[in-house]
């Protein structure tokens, strides 16, 4: 059994670190001396979460229920509460200073975890008043630091600044002697999106029952993503088959659809559970999928019939909502253009070809203007891909995506590889696409932008290192709601210091921090190499790559910070730049 309070001290070391070995090394340690039965609830609570993230277990605790929660065990009123938050900024150390209840019975990891599970399981009448009282007696019974993280854990806010892939590594160099294993785990992971499951059996079965994790119903695969090029003669030759399938890029939600019998399940690009945004998919992929079991993995989107034209991914955006679900879906109705097959019939379809899963696909899928396979041509020439490119664009369609059709052109999941290359119109003729960045920092707004932020600290990922290195500072393109919106939209995200993930020179420190949570789509002129910002950064020359003259485009809140724009890519695109 492992104490609650071995987990609160573990969490304390790795806060006061900004170094990512560090945290490996601490979490490393810790998970080596935990049990099978509870690696899998550790792992959770080091992500802030008390199941796997597709699962949708809330908890359901804002900042009213945590106060009323707090002052209960405190024996004060919510109002004192309130106002400790206010100064202190955290109902961590808001719990920390006003309950002087002595600590009960040592907390067991299983102890916090089966109480939080019973909040995040109360409904009905009264069910508020259930919740309040279970986070009490759990934070009463707690000791002072259990009880900054116990609060913090329930308010999912716990910012350790740890990642997926630093759990993963932790994993590595626990069981397997070093963060070299990782991309074992990492390809379990990817096909499970449980890393308490892949913890668990690590545990227990060692690295062959890893390896043996496979596809399962109900559980997201992490979905195979594009690369980009600078002009549209490299892709032939980047993706090295003699011939491409080039299929049409829609501006819409990706979504994997689950089916098993009429039991069907839709996730996001995020891996959240969608399916009650989108009733219309779930009906055709009943009514239109005739295998018994499949995994497809396709987009959401907002055809309009009558003109044969693709509407804005904003027009899509409203159907996600928690009221008045079915009248939007009758408004805006969904469109589901599937591009590939992951499963099917109790068979996974990841390695197999890309012909061989798209052959299968239109077996399985009629074709309905409400459901079909991708629109395509199969090509080996340049005149090919331009030619299906423009009328894509002439028909509302952001561009197309470029398919190996070679025998080893197997669905990678979570990677973002040379397979799949995407190829879009957009706004200046200097780059080739647009960039998904991670805001991670702000500075303070002045003269009209006093009360709100001036400009934000944006970051391109590195996955390799697990890391955000910056990329821009950017102030244009926000529009005067967008700015004034800006505290409250990053409000959740805000930390008292660097992230221990975040790479930043000092000379570009903002004056506000932000937790990696937050994705913004960003257009610039070009990538320049860069004494002030850290992608791709050369320590022996002091420079790293920057965008210059950024330009916020929108919010994409359907991508997580992991699956913003990577610093590899960033400096491909550089590189190409060079090659022009």
């Amino acid at each position: 059994m492992v104490t609650f309070a071995t987990l609160a001290s573990c969490f304390e070391r790795l806060e006061a670190t900004s170094s990512r070995n560090e945290m490996i090394a601490l979490l490393a340690r810790l998970l080596a001396g935990v049990p099978p039965d509870e690696i899998g609830i550790v792992c959770y609570f080091v992500l802030g979460e008390i199941g796997p993230g597709y699962s949708e277990v809330n908890l359901g605790i804002g900042e009213r229920t945590a106060a009323a929660a707090i002052a209960l065990a405190a024996g004060t009123d919510p109002a004192s509460v309130e106002a400790a938050a206010r100064e202190l900024g955290d109902y961590g150390d808001v719990a920390v200073r006003l309950i002087a209840a002595p600590a009960g019975e040592p907390l067991s990891v299983a102890d916090v975890h089966r109480t939080l599970s019973r909040i995040a399981g109360a409904s009905g009448p009264g069910s508020a008043d259930r919740k309040v009282g279970l986070l009490a007696g759990l934070i009463a019974a707690a000791t002072p630091r259990e009880r900054r993280y116990l609060s913090r854990l329930a308010a999912g806010e716990m910012r350790l600044g740890v990642g997926d892939m630093t759990i993963l590594d932790a994993l590595a160099e626990a069981f397997l002697g070093s963060k070299a294993q990782r991309p074992s785990l990492e390809h379990a992971y990817n096909i499970s999106s449980d890393i308490g499951h892949v913890a668990r059996t690590l545990r227990e079965e060692g690295l062959p029952g890893v390896r043996a994790i496979s596809v399962t119903l109900h559980k997201p695969i992490r979905p195979m993503l594009t690369q980009r090029v600078a002009r549209i003669s490299e892709i032939l030759e980047r993706i090295g088959s003699p011939v491409i399938a080039v299929e049409e890029k829609y501006d819409g939600e990706r979504i994997q659809a689950h089916k098993d019998g009429d039991d069907v399940t839709l996730f996001s690009r995020r891996l959240t559970d969608v399916t009650g945004q989108y009733p219309d998919i779930v009906r055709h992929v009943r009514q239109h999928v005739t295998a018994d079991t499949a995994i497809l993995d396709g987009e959401a989107v907002a055809f309009d019939h009558e003109t044969g034209t693709y509407r804005p991914f904003q027009t899509l955006m409203r159907r996600r909502r928690k009221y008045r679900v079915s009248e939007v879906a009758g408004e805006i109705p969904a469109t589901y253009r599937v591009f590939d097959l992951l499963y099917v019939n109790g068979d996974s379809y990841l390695y197999r070809s890309y012909p061989d899963r798209r052959a299968r696909l239109e077996e399985i899928l009629g074709r309905d203007k409400h459901i079909s396979p991708a629109d395509r041509i199969v090509t080996g020439d340049t005149d090919g891909i331009t030619e299906f490119y423009l009328a894509c664009i002439e028909r509302g369609l952001e561009g197309v995506v470029c398919k190996s059709c070679a025998e080893d052109s197997f669905y990678r999941a979570g990677a973002r590889e040379w397979q799949w290359i995407k190829w879009k119109s957009d706004y200046v003729p200097d780059l080739s696409d647009t960039l998904d960045l991670v805001i991670v920092g702000a500075s303070a707004g002045r003269g009209k932008r006093a009360g709100t932020y001036g400009s934000v600290l944006c970051a391109a990922y590195n996955h390799e290192d697990d890391l955000f290195q910056t990329v821009c500072g950017m102030g244009t393109g926000f529009s005067d709601v967008d700015l004034s919106d800006l505290p409250r939209r990053l409000a959740g995200a805000r930390v008292d210091r660097q992230p221990a993930r975040l790479m930043v020179n000092p000379q570009a420190a903002p004056d506000f921090w932000f937790a990696p949570r937050h994705v913004v789509e960003v257009l610039g002129l070009e990538i320049t190499e860069s004494p002030d910002h850290t992608c791709n950064w050369d320590p022996e020359r002091r420079r790293g790559l920057a965008l210059r003259f950024p330009r916020f485009v929108r919010w994409r809140d359907e991508k997580s910070p992991e699956q913003a724009t990577t610093a590899a890519e960033v400096a491909a695109m550089f590189r190409r730049q060079r090659e022009v």
